[in-house]
């Protein structure tokens, strides 16, 4: 069986390490023939480090299903960039309010980076100068448009986060979620992803290219991963999480804290 798995606060904590129990299980279902899959809103680069850290070479939906990786071969299964003229009213649209978000961009194996800043970004300083490593400074959103896979930006107040996200989805012209509060920055987080985006989308792109059926168990806690619970045959929930309380989820588990993800091989089994 595919077992689809959110990272942060699913699979590993704040910290971004997995405990050694979710290691083992993670070992325990690949020798009982399971695929697992790891769907996150992280970037490619980011999620490269944090696998690198944890010893892991599993496949990925990034950025919320726009992109996809195999990160044991290298190959990508999976692109979804936003069209530009849509893009260009999006941000038009997004500028009304006064938020100018980060772009996040597939950057083509450009060792540039693959985050473009536009001239006073609205998003929270300290996730701006967490992003700053992976900046491409010698690009403007004029130079990406056809490279845009999602735009994000935390620290906004809740009221505009979601008047945001409503105009976004009346005009037609993306994906919008609202994470709040944003565990690491405070404030709401807006993502925006091209339109009919999602993870489950993501999974979809990922069974078609591996010969799979789609049908699939997935574990995840926030907003983001809510379409993924309702569409898996097997919906596993983080306790005390967004998903927890909103999705109808066949069971719930202990955070990573609590080593929560090692009861996965019995629940999908």
């Amino acid at each position: 069986m595919l077992v689809v798995t959110d990272l942060d606060r699913t699979f590993w904590g704040l910290d971004c390490v997995a405990p050694k129990a979710h290691m083992e299980a993670l070992t325990e279902l690949e020798s009982a023939g399971h695929v697992v899959l790891a769907a996150t809103g992280r970037r490619l680069r980011n999620i490269s480090r944090l696998f690198d850290l944890n010893d892991l070479q599993l496949p990925a939906v990034a950025l919320d299903g726009s992109i996809g990786m195999d990160f044991a071969t290298k190959e990508r299964f999976h692109r979804i960039a936003f069209d530009s003229a849509a893009l260009w009213k999006l941000l038009d649209v997004l500028d009304d309010h006064g938020i100018r978000p980060c772009l996040y961009i597939d950057d083509r194996g450009d060792p540039g980076g693959d985050v473009v800043i536009p001239k006073n970004p609205s998003s929270e300083p300290n996730h701006l100068r967490f992003l700053d490593e992976d900046v491409n400074h010698a690009l403007s959103p004029s130079d990406v448009e056809d490279d845009v896979l999602e735009l994000v930006l935390t620290g906004l107040p809740s009221d505009l986060a979601h008047l945001a996200a409503k105009e976004v989805h009346s005009q037609s012209l993306g994906i919008a979620r609202v994470d709040e509060p944003d565990p690491l920055y405070g404030g709401s987080r807006l993502t925006v992803s091209p339109p009919g985006i999602s993870k489950v989308s993501g999974v979809e792109a990922f069974c078609r290219w591996k010969g799979l059926d789609i049908d699939f168990a997935a574990v995840g806690d926030g907003v983001n991963d809510l379409e993924l619970l309702e569409a898996a045959s097997i919906s596993i929930a983080i306790a005390g999480s967004y998903a927890s309380q909103v999705a109808n989820a066949d069971h719930i588990i202990p955070p990573p804290e609590h080593s929560g993800w090692a009861t996965v091989p019995k629940l999908v089994s």
